[in-house]
């Protein structure tokens, strides 16, 4: 019976993808660190530190499905120790005297670290490929909505007027921005870790060197220029890289999550037939899949804060601080992986309510352009006078919940200086939204460019 809800029977759909279960499922965890015993054997077999046939023997054996993984549990529970049992299984497999050269040289650390790394190159390969198409909606939704004109808010308070457009541009930058980053995590951080007890590389001879390479190349990780068994910087950066694209996707789901309230109904996540929003009050339609975006977001942040805590260790090993990267780790990429599907099929399927988004401009009856009218009249009687000016007339008409417009004209501070056909000019939505149009077309423009 599972025990976390990435396992469970009934929720594990909801934090965890095919894809991710594919890579850290326990049989593929084991298979790379096989991986890497196979990969140092056939390493050094070409360095002629081992038998060629020896090294073609462990390879062959290096298969999860010829290991007797309840064995390997049992030894665990027994001995102690998280690798040597794995590596005692494998020993029994191969023929002859194969097993005796297995791990030559090796530390449990190098193995693990190793297969971890494996593993998050591939999900981090996954984040990055989805992130990507959740750029490509962005960029859809950009084009179609430069010029839906909505409401811009501040502190939570209708502001100025804005499209929707340019604040699904905000978003498609940001993404790009953590794409960007993501490309220079994958220079830097999926180095290999291949040094020995302490990572001094004392175990592998004269051709140590040369060993680290030709094990790096196979697995197509970075060479190090030296251990990093208790400098943990690199896997951090990786989970912190994860928590900046969630945090970005949290923000994205909390917007939209504020937007379709009923209130406000801008916007809506996709709904179909048979869905159920609640036990109790049948009409409702909740926003799951936005939810999700936030719930996740919080979860990979929640693994950060635990990850931070590696970076403090003891000595040249330190076994306290290193285990508890293997439970935040993996869980970390798949609540990230959780967090791209949501989107995904949120922002793919997003409805955008124009016709609301037009009414809601008047929520304030014409408040929304009081900066427009204060500029204007900043040019006949200077921006602090009309500041004030302003100011007075619309705590007015907001207290009286009048109209702007008529309490402007009424006003001879006001009147003097427009007439009302002007001030209709001056207090159309549509005439004051800036640059949103043209900022919107410029990261669409950028990122194209950077596309290309």
């Amino acid at each position: 019976m599972a025990c976390h809800m990435i396992d469970s029977i009934l929720f594990s759909d909801n934090y965890l993808t095919a894809k991710m279960r594919e890579i850290w499922d326990d049989k593929a965890i084991i298979q790379n660190w096989l991986d890497v015993e196979a990969a140092l054997a056939e390493s050094q077999a070409e360095l002629g530190i081992i038998p060629a046939a020896v090294a073609q023997e462990i390879v062959k054996k290096a298969k999860v499905e010829n290991l007797d993984l309840a064995v390997v549990r049992q030894d665990i529970n027994k001995i102690g120790h998280s690798l040597v049992p794995i590596l005692r299984e494998l020993q029994r497999k191969c023929n002859g005297k194969a097993g005796e050269y297995i791990h030559l040289g090796a530390t449990t650390q190098d193995i693990i670290d190793l297969g971890f790394i494996l593993a998050a190159k591939n999900a981090f390969d996954v984040i990055y490929n989805d992130l990507y198409e959740i750029e490509e909606i962005l960029i859809d939704l950009v084009e179609k909505h430069k010029n839906t004109i909505m409401t811009g808010r501040s502190h939570t308070q209708h502001a100025l007027p804005i499209t929707f457009g340019y604040k699904a541009a905000i978003w498609a930058s940001e993404i790009h921005r953590n794409l960007e980053r993501m490309q220079e995590c994958k220079k830097r951080d999926f180095a290999g870790q291949l040094g020995g007890a302490v990572g001094t590389l004392a175990g592998f001879g004269e051709h140590a060197f040369e060993l680290q390479e030709k094990v790096m190349s196979k697995l197509g990780l970075v060479v190090p220029d030296i251990t990093w068994h208790v400098s943990r910087d690199r896997v951090v950066s990786l989970v912190s890289m994860l928590a900046l694209v969630t945090g970005t996707l949290g923000k994205i789901g909390n917007e939209i999550l504020n937007l379709q309230k009923t209130e406000m109904s801008e916007l809506a996540e996709p709904w179909s037939d048979g869905l159920v929003g609640s036990s109790t009050m049948p009409h409702k339609r909740n926003p799951n899949g936005a939810e999700g975006m936030v719930s996740m977001s919080k979860l990979v942040k929640g693994n950060l804060l635990v990850m931070y805590e590696s970076m403090i260790q003891e000595h040249e090993r330190d076994g306290a601080a290193w285990k508890v990267e293997w439970v935040v780790m993996p869980e970390a990429f798949i609540f990230a992986g959780s967090a791209m599907a949501k989107s995904k099929k949120v922002l793919s399927g997003l409805v955008v309510n124009k016709e609301k988004m037009e009414q809601n401009l008047d929520i304030l009856k014409g408040l929304l352009l009081s900066e427009a009218a204060m500029l204007y009249l900043g040019e006949k009687l200077g921006k602090q006078t009309a500041h004030e000016v302003v100011y007075e007339i619309s705590m007015k008409a907001f207290k009286d919940n009048a109209s702007f417009k008529q309490y402007l004209l009424d006003d001879p501070r006001v009147n003097t200086y427009c007439t009302a056909m002007e001030l209709d000019n001056i207090l159309n939505p549509h005439n004051y939204t800036g640059f949103s149009y043209k900022l919107a077309e410029n990261v669409v423009e950028n990122i194209k460019k950077d596309r290309s």
